[in-house]
C-alpha cells in the first residue's frame, strides 16, 4: 500500500513538472505580427546584385548588375484592424550594369543629365516621389496607391528638367529676326536673345507632341513603362522589404510558408519556408530556405511570349526582424539557379547568382527616440 502511495506521489510530481514545462514553453511562443507605431519612419537600404551567365552560339555571355535603392518608410495610419498606411518615399537610388559589350549607371548623389545618361531623366525624377502602401498584421500588402499621381509629378519634373536644359544649351548657330517696322518689314536683322532662342526651341518642342500638356502626357506613359516602375516591380520591392508572418504563436525551431518574389525579373513567385531561429529581448533571428523547381510549370500556363523556363536551384538566408514592431531592420538572402531559358524557338543555358540585402539604416532605438521626441 505504501509503495501505490510512492507511485502515486511520483506520477504526480512528474504530472506537475510536465505541465509547468508545457506551460513555460507555451509562453516562449512568440505572436509575431507587423505591428508599427503612427508615426514612426524607418530609413531602409535594399541591394540586389544578380550576377547571370548565358551561353549563346557556343560562347559564355555574362551581364553582373547590382542597384541600391534608399528609401523612407512613414507610417501614417493604423486602423482598426491593426492595417498599416505607409508612405514609401524615394531618397536614393545607384544602378550599375558591366557587361562585354560596355558598362552603364547611374548615382542619384552625382549630377547627371540626359545628354550623358539616358537613365539621368527618369531616375533623377523619382528622387524624392512618394506613393502608398497598405499592410496587414501578417505583413501581407494588399494595396498599392498613389502610383498614377506620383508618375504625373515625375512627367513634370522631366518636362521642367528639359525645359532647362535647352535654357542652358550652347548657343550654337547664330539665329536672326527681321525687324517690322508698320507694314514694312526691314531687311535689317537683329540677332535673337539665348532668352527668346531657348523660348523658341521649347516652343517646337511643346508643339511636337500638340502641346505641353500633351508632352507631359506622352512622358508619363513612357514612365510607366519603365521596367522597374511597373506595379509588379514596386510591389516585389516592397515584398523585399516586409516580411511575411505566420499569424500564429511561434517558437525557436518552428517554421511557417510564404511566397517571395525573386529579384529577377524573368522568375516568378517562389515558396519559402521560414523558421524562428534566435530571440533576445528586442531582435529575432529568422532563417529563410527555399528549393525551386521551375521546370514543372504547365504548358497550358505558359505565355508563349514569355520565356520558358526550366531552371533549379536554391535559395537561403537569414532575416532580423524588431521583436516590438515586427519591422525588417536586416536580411540577406542567397539564390543560385541553373538551367535554360526558351524563347521563340531558341534555348540558352543560364546561370543565375542573386544576393538580395536590407539593411536599417538607423536603429530601432534612434527611430524610437525620433517619435518619442
Amino acid at each position: 500500500m505504501t509503495m501505490k502511495k510512492y507511485r502515486l506521489k511520483g506520477f504526480l510530481f512528474v504530472l506537475v513538472i510536465a505541465l509547468l514545462t508545457s506551460n513555460n514553453y507555451a509562453a516562449e511562443k512568440l505572436a509575431l505580427e507587423f505591428n508599427p507605431m503612427l508615426g514612426e519612419k524607418h530609413h531602409m537600404r535594399l541591394m540586389t546584385e544578380n550576377k547571370i551567365k548565358q551561353t549563346i552560339g557556343g560562347k559564355q555571355h555574362s551581364i553582373n548588375h547590382m542597384k541600391v535603392t534608399g528609401l523612407e518608410f512613414e507610417i501614417m495610419e493604423v486602423d482598426a484592424k491593426g492595417i498599416s498606411l505607409i508612405k514609401v518615399t524615394y531618397q536614393t537610388i545607384l544602378e550599375k550594369t558591366v557587361t562585354a559589350a560596355g558598362n552603364f549607371g547611374y548615382d542619384s548623389t552625382e549630377t547627371a543629365t540626359a545628354t550623358d545618361n539616358p537613365l539621368a531623366p527618369t531616375y533623377t525624377a523619382m528622387i524624392g516621389q512618394s506613393f502608398m502602401t497598405r499592410v496587414t498584421p501578417k505583413g501581407e500588402i494588399v494595396e498599392l496607391k498613389g502610383l498614377d499621381e506620383m508618375f504625373s509629378r515625375m512627367a513634370e519634373k522631366m518636362v521642367v528638367a528639359e525645359d532647362e536644359l535647352i535654357s542652358n544649351a550652347p548657343v550654337g548657330t547664330c539665329e536672326a529676326k527681321k525687324e517690322n517696322s508698320g507694314t514694312v518689314v526691314s531687311e535689317n536683322l537683329v540677332e535673337i536673345s539665348a532668352e527668346e532662342r531657348a523660348e523658341k526651341r521649347i516652343d517646337k518642342l511643346n508643339k511636337s507632341y500638340g502641346s505641353r500638356e500633351k508632352r507631359k502626357k506622352a512622358l508619363k506613359e513612357m514612365i510607366k513603362r519603365f521596367p522597374n516602375l511597373d506595379e509588379i516591380q514596386i510591389m516585389k520591392m516592397i515584398r523585399d522589404m516586409i516580411t511575411v508572418f505566420t499569424g500564429r504563436p511561434v517558437g525557436i525551431g518552428d517554421s511557417w510558408k510564404a511566397k517571395v518574389t525573386p529579384p529577377h525579373a524573368l522568375l516568378p513567385e517562389i515558396g519559402v519556408t521560414y523558421t524562428l531561429k534566435t530571440k533576445d529581448k528586442q531582435i529575432i533571428s529568422v532563417d529563410a530556405s527555399s528549393k525551386i523547381d521551375l521546370s514543372d510549370t504547365p504548358d497550358s500556363t505558359r505565355n508563349s511570349r514569355r520565356p520558358q523556363m526550366k531552371m533549379k536551384g536554391l535559395c537561403r538566408g537569414t532575416l532580423q526582424i524588431d521583436k516590438t514592431s515586427g519591422w525588417m531592420i536586416g536580411k540577406k538572402v542567397k539564390m543560385r539557379l541553373s538551367g535554360q531559358v526558351t524563347q521563340q524557338g531558341m534555348t540558352v543555358p543560364m546561370s543565375i547568382e542573386s544576393v538580395v540585402t536590407v539593411e536599417s539604416t538607423e536603429s530601432i532605438a534612434d527611430s524610437t527616440m525620433a517619435n518619442g521626441s
